[in-house]
């Protein structure tokens, strides 16, 4: 302990007496880990920082999944999963769902979160006032319908009153009362959503469905849970699968019609956020995005090596004093060591800042694309912890024990006889083709050519997104969502409110036309329906295929500008009363109605008897919830036939459509002026939003950025080594010269160095960046992992700034006078 002491007092000595070195490594070294500390923080927030619940790992995802796509739960489902899946200790349900919730005659808008009785008794949660719901509580028709609100949301609407416990609401019209609020931290189980409260299964019936819902209890088709479960102490993962499937199987076995080739997959809850579906993507991302940084720490690492081997050089003659009056190999490694790893101790300092001022930028991404008129509740906690210190520290330490290994064991193995005799270098070892600076080049230009690769293909993916055709022009156009059923309007001044709404909006100065529908695309998800086609008998005991679908109005097509191929839109004359029809998409029509027009045909959907549907027209396919390449079979039927209170209002102007939104509010709130609008955005804000292009525009801004910063360490290493191999060979320039050197020989000699550095830097990036791109295929829009434009464009823009890095040293090697370097000698 006392010459570990004594090394650090020493190394913080020699710091400090050369500022301009120590400052440059601190800088690099700040940039290395402050890029890795952001993005481990960022994937902290995201899968790593546990739930703030009882035993948080133990808590697991059960998702459903019908060949390859995945879906909800029945209930049925849910109470079998209870009673059958042993290896849980509590199975429990969550749904979604947006009413207003009015107290004292003040609506508000209100997310839930619609949750089985054992909710928050499984998740071992206690309330911050009041009561959770407890066990079975909800479950049957009839039981009393209750509320437990959300911790920041009973703070910013109610002050964090504890006296609202007990007081009735009325939530879309159904009265209720509040219960409870949720603890302190706590914002659900849907990741990132901080929702505003939750309420029972049965209260969620009653405010999102019109008509009997009795049949929710007992109709295997009827699925709209997420289930969730604890593991038993001591159960793992492969356990909970293996019980997973069976269950799964005898649930097939005894329910074809609705279960059959319907699998269960049992998700540890941090590889399902955002959504179950996405948790084989998660480890791929995770350590993509752990392994760019990764690269970025170690061409920091290799600039301050080769920073401190020229230092070394200098300090030669202080090792060999050193070492003549006794000291030992390992201490003087030792002691160099401590310099190089209190130097990466400071760059983490710096480093911190930097990431956390990256995490700001980040956030303010992220609330700019969520962001809503009514602010809906998104939160993801960044904020530094005990994981996010223990990565930053033990990066720090490896930084600081790699990027000085190497010069430490130069100095300690240098020949004290010949320093002493000669000069402070002598007892190093020449530098030769490559050696060991060469080869730090060499890896330093391969490692940012790969991360140039992986940058090109996120933006070429992302430009790509931005230009394809979504099978409707976002252009100029303002979607507003709302649901009277709020202020608790019955069907009939529901359907009064928007008939009269849309005839304001027509009237209304710079509006070109007006629709409603049940969503939008990139919006929330359409409807899910089973589909029964006429004439083609499905396979017995087999489940159906499932087709997403929208609710429009006639004006819907017109107004979102989506093409027509075949047939006809809705008209007027659609009403409740006329023949149910449908207007399909291009991949709806091939998959059911290969090589034939699908006008004319008919299916039925949830059921296959009652009165079918008949195809009137075909459209363009198009993006519906989220971005995909892939074209997915999709249908429209009339608002009409298909009533629905929750609905978006789209408005189309040549005007810029942000600048209506005031217009619009006011229109509606003389219509109804209690009616909360939920939410209100243009159509190309809604594109760009989550389930649009964000995760795409987020990936290549951070690539971008790493790929920058790559760009920038590897031109500084490769000048720095070229420029200081120049530097030595100074009286080897000045004789040739002197001997009759050409000006062009000179520059040949110095730059033909860097230039076999880079070359061979590209070369071998080439084939590193094939490798960790070929993972990137599953993430990228109409590009190739092995996109050959992308390789060549970041190759030569590479060997550009590279090159343009070893000709300045070489320039200046020309401007050697050989008369004072031969003086000098």
């Amino acid at each position: 302990m006392e010459s570990f002491l004594q090394d650090t007092r020493y190394s913080l000595r020699a710091l400090v007496k050369t500022p301009t070195i120590t400052g440059i490594v601190v800088l690099t070294l700040a940039l290395g880990i402050g890029v890795n500390s952001a993005i481990f923080s960022i994937l902290n927030g995201w899968l790593f920082r546990p739930l703030p619940v009882r035993a948080a790992r133990q808590i697991v995802v059960l998702a459903s999944h019908h060949k390859g796509q995945s879906a909800a739960f029945s209930y049925p489902a849910l109470v079998e999963l209870r009673s059958q899946a042993q290896v849980f200790s509590d199975v429990f349900a969550y749904g979604l769902g947006i009413a207003g919730l009015s107290f004292e005659h003040r609506p508000r808008e209100f997310t839930f979160s619609s949750v089985t009785g054992n909710y928050f008794t499984a998740l071992g949660l206690k309330p911050a006032v009041g009561r959770l719901f407890l066990p079975g509580e909800g479950e049957k028709p009839g039981d009393e319908a209750v509320v437990v609100l959300g911790y920041s949301y009973w703070q910013k609407n109610f002050g964090g009153d504890p006296g609202i416990v007990d007081k009735k609401v009325l939530l879309d019209g159904t009265p209720a009362t509040i219960v409870g609020v949720a603890p302190k931290g706590f914002q659900g189980l849907l990741f990132a959503f901080d929702l505003d409260g939750y309420i029972p299964l049965n209260t969620a019936l009653s405010a999102e469905r019109v008509g009997d819902t009795r049949s929710y209890w007992t109709d295997r088709r009827d699925r709209f849970l997420t289930v969730v479960g604890r593991l038993k102490p001591e159960t793992s993962i492969k356990q909970a699968q293996s019980s997973a499937d069976l269950i799964a199987a005898r649930m097939a076995s005894e329910y074809p019609s609705t279960d059959k080739d319907t699998g269960v997959r049992v998700i540890p809850e941090w590889k399902a956020r955002p959504a179950p579906f996405v948790s084989s993507f998660v480890p791929i991302i995770a350590g993509l995005f752990l392994t760019l940084p990764s690269f970025v720490l170690v061409l920091a690492c290799m600039n301050v090596a080769n920073l401190l081997l020229v230092r070394a050089t200098l300090r030669g003659r202080e090792m060999a004093i050193r070492a003549a009056l006794g000291a030992s190999r390992s201490r003087l490694l030792r002691l160099v060591l401590t310099e190089s790893v209190l130097m990466a101790l400071l760059g983490s300092g710096a480093g911190v800042a930097f990431a956390y001022g990256g995490i700001g930028v980040s956030g303010v991404m992220l609330h700019s694309t969520t962001s809503t008129s009514s602010g809906f509740g998104y939160s993801i906690d960044y904020s530094l912890d005990l994981r996010v210190l223990a990565y930053t520290l033990i990066t720090a330490a490896f930084s600081g024990i790699v990027a000085g290994l190497w010069p430490a064991l130069r100095v300690v193995r240098g020949n004290v006889n010949l320093v002493l005799h000669g000069s402070a270098g002598a007892g190093l070892r020449r530098f030769r083709w490559p050696g060991i600076s060469g080869m730090l080049v060499i890896a330093q230009v391969s490692g940012c050519l790969t991360l140039l690769v992986v940058a090109g293909l996120f933006v070429r993916s992302l430009v790509r997104g931005e230009h394809m055709f979504l099978g409707f022009d976002p252009d100029h156009v303002m979607s507003v969502m709302m649901t009277p059923r709020q202020i608790g309007f019955d069907e009939v001044r529901t359907e009064n409110f928007y008939h009269d709404l849309e005839e304001r909006m027509r009237a209304m100065p710079g509006v070109e036309l007006a629709s409603e529908s049940q969503t939008v695309p990139m919006g929330l998800p359409g409807t899910v329906n089973s589909i029964f086609v006429e004439g083609q008998p499905g396979v017995p005991g087999e489940r159906p295929p499932q087709v997403s679908s929208n609710s429009v109005d006639p004006n819907y097509f017109a107004t979102m500008r989506v093409p027509l191929l075949e047939g006809r839109s809705f008209t007027e004359s659609d009403s409740k009363v006329a023949p149910r029809v449908a207007v399909v998409n291009r991949a709806m029509a091939q998959k059911f109605w290969p090589n034939q027009s699908a006008i004319g045909k008919r299916f039925n959907i949830g059921t296959n008897s009652g009165n079918p549907i008949e195809v009137v027209g075909t459209v363009a396919d198009g993006q519906y919830f989220f971005i995909s390449p892939d074209p997915q079979p999709y249908f429209f039927v009339p608002l009409a036939q298909n009533y629905t209170a929750f609905r978006y209002l789209e408005v189309r102007s040549p005007l810029p459509p942000s600048s209506l939104a005031n217009s619009i509010e006011e229109q509606v709130h003389k219509l109804a002026p209690d009616l909360p609008i939920i939410d209100a955005r243009t159509m190309q804000n809604t594109v760009h939003g989550l389930a649009g292009l964000f995760i795409f525009r987020l990936a290549a801004a951070l690539a971008g950025a790493i790929g920058l910063l790559g760009l920038i360490l590897a031109v500084v290493g490769v000048y720095g080594v070229v420029s200081y191999t120049a530097e030595q060979r100074t009286r080897e320039i000045g004789v040739r010269i002197a001997l009759g050197a050409k000006r062009r020989d000179i520059v040949k000699l110095v730059f033909g160095r860097g230039l076999g550095l880079v070359m061979a830097g590209i070369a071998s990036g080439v084939g590193l960046a094939a490798m960790l791109t070929r993972v990137m295929s599953r993430l990228l829009i109409g590009v190739a992992a092995t996109d050959p434009f992308t390789y060549s464009l970041v190759a030569l823009l590479l060997a550009t700034v590279a090159l343009m890095a070893c000709w300045l040293p070489a320039h200046r090697a020309t401007l050697v006078d050989p008369m004072v370097t031969l003086r000098s000698e």
